[in-house]
């Protein structure tokens, strides 16, 4: 449906909203959704609660979301809490301040965690930057890793350009008071073309440069050009291939 022939549809307090194509959705408060919502923009602040998909260029939530079909939209910023049942796709950026969860997987340009990231299927993107952590059951795929951990994380497969794993030094506070120092990242196969880690526990790592920092456990190490390894780190093996 053409822009011109949309029509704005906002609603505060506690309620139930239609289903349908609109132009700009805003909600504030708690709200019910019985069906599908298209929308060039979806703002909630509160607690949403979507039985169908969203289709839409901006989805922006601040507070707690639940969709049960897809969610396919240009941008997601999501401040807060959300779960997506269905497949996620955000063509330009994804956007996590918080905790989300998604059972299909997610589809992305460019996605940003400060928190949580889960998926029950893989990720796949151009620039995955994530400090917090993730927690994938399939493969991790992206041209830029960037992992700053304060959580444990996991992945099946990771494979990248360029990955990069760390420890955060400074953890918030409530993370203080859990057992930080056992986060690490943990992994079947990690292969890039430059990979450098920290903390980290694989089978295999493989790449053109391959750096093992502190805290690793790595069973085999497979590189093209050049291998270093922290002292403190522990390879099973490493060759050159």
């Amino acid at each position: 449906m053409e822009r011109e022939q949309r029509h704005d549809m906002s609603m505060s307090g506690i309620g139930t909203v239609a289903s349908g194509v609109y132009k700009t959705v805003r909600i504030d408060g708690i709200s019910k959704v019985k069906g599908d919502i298209d929308c060039i923009t979806l703002d909630s602040n509160g607690t949403l609660n979507i039985s169908g998909s969203v289709l839409g260029e901006t989805v922006k939530i601040n507070g707690t979301m639940s969709i049960g079909g897809n969610l396919s939209a240009e941008r997601l910023i999501l401040d807060g809490m959300g779960s997506v049942k269905e497949m996620t796709r955000c063509s330009e950026s994804a956007a996590i301040n918080g905790q989300v969860t998604l059972e299909k997987g997610l589809i992305s340009e460019k996605v940003e965690v400060s928190g949580s990231l889960k998926s029950r299927g893989g990720v796949q993107c151009e620039v995955l930057s994530v400090h917090g952590g993730f927690n994938v059951d399939g493969l991790v795929n992206a041209g830029e890793i960037d992992l700053k951990m304060s959580l444990a994380s996991k992945a099946k497969e990771i494979g990248g350009d360029h990955i990069t794993v760390r420890r955060l030094k400074k953890a918030p506070i409530l993370l203080q008071l859990a057992p930080v120092f056992n986060n690490r990242l943990m992994a079947d196969l990690i292969e890039g073309d430059f990979v450098d880690l920290e903390y980290t526990e694989a089978d295999v790592v493989r790449g053109s440069e391959v750096r093992i920092g502190p805290g690793c456990k790595i069973g085999r190490v497979e590189y093209k050009v050049d291998f270093k390894r922290d002292g403190d780190a522990q390879v099973g093996s490493a060759k050159q291939i």
